[in-house]
């Protein structure tokens, strides 16, 4: 979901000056993350999105709440394994923890995530092609 120098060719950016690109890709990236959370809370309980603020917000409360709920040991998880392989660690911290559940909340409450980010994705980036010449022309 990174939005970088290749999403503004494909938008038809490329030719923007090089000063103003990264604010752009860091608003954008900004916009999308809004969006898809925006999409993701459609249906959600409150408790559901109370519950997954608490994991992104790295609540130790929610975390440790939701470890002991678990019917087996996370750290059997492959996705626990390959997230501290990722951060080059043996030993998750809070941060960790924290990452491996919003990981497993999405699973579990939103299956349909990468269909939600593929759409608000290509929405986004057909509201900035139609935008192109008028961003060009004010950069």
């Amino acid at each position: 979901m990174d939005i970088d120098e290749s999403f503004l060719t494909e938008v038809g950016l490329q030719g923007m000056p090089e000063e103003q690109k990264n604010a752009f890709l860091a608003h954008t990236q900004d916009e999308l993350e809004m969006r898809v959370g925006e999409k993701m809370s459609e249906g959600l309980s409150v408790e559901q999105m109370t519950e997954f603020e608490g994991i992104m917000k790295n609540d130790q409360e929610v975390i440790r709440k939701l470890i002991l709920d678990m019917k087996k040991d996370f750290r059997e998880d492959e996705i626990y394994q390959k997230i501290l392989k990722k951060h080059g660690v043996a030993q998750g911290d809070w941060a960790i923890l924290g990452e491996y559940l919003s990981v497993k909340w999405i699973q579990n409450n939103r299956p349909d995530y990468r269909e939600i980010v593929a759409g608000v994705m290509e929405n986004l980036k057909n509201e900035i092609r139609e935008s192109a010449p008028q961003i060009l022309a004010a950069a």
